[in-house]
């Protein structure tokens, strides 16, 4: 479940984030049915993980709260866009409306969800902290009208 962890919420919050890129209500009808799902997946996942916050991962010696904490971390990093990311636990002052500090359902304080530009989530799923560099879930670089259009200016 922790490597399940790894992608949906970035989708997730491309989704969220390309929303004011979007013309038309054929491609935004598109674009909250699949942020539906992702949601939905999202959830579940995070509630999973959850629920087993203090078990120790074994070979790392960690939990699994650490565990989401540090992917969650290593996506924020890589997207260089600031906080957007949480693991399943977060100090009070990042829980909803700053009560809380479980994190099943990650949003902003004001328990909206993240949103990431297209640049954002290229850095994050190349794995490079750049989207002009593939690698990472996309070695040969992704292939859509977006990420091409960093990529053809790669050398």
């Amino acid at each position: 479940m922790l490597a399940s962890y790894v992608v949906p919420y970035v989708g997730l919050n491309g989704y969220k984030g390309s929303n004011r890129f979007l013309r038309g209500y054929i491609s935004k009808d598109l674009l909250a049915g699949l942020y539906g799902v992702e949601a939905g997946q999202d959830a579940v996942i995070r509630h999973y993980l959850y629920e087993r916050g203090e078990q120790i991962v074994h070979p790392y010696n960690i939990t699994v709260t650490e565990f989401t904490n540090r992917i969650s971390n290593l996506r924020n990093s890589l997207g260089m866009c600031g906080n957007k990311d949480e693991g399943v636990f977060v100090p009070p002052i990042l829980g909803a409306e700053m009560r809380t500090c479980s994190n099943v359902l990650s949003a902003d304080i004001n328990s909206l969800a993240y949103g990431r530009t297209p640049e954002e989530i290229l850095r994050i799923v190349y794995g490079t902290g750049n989207e002009r560099v593939p690698g990472g879930f996309f070695p040969e670089g992704a292939n859509g009208t977006i990420a091409m259009k960093y990529l053809k200016h790669h050398e």
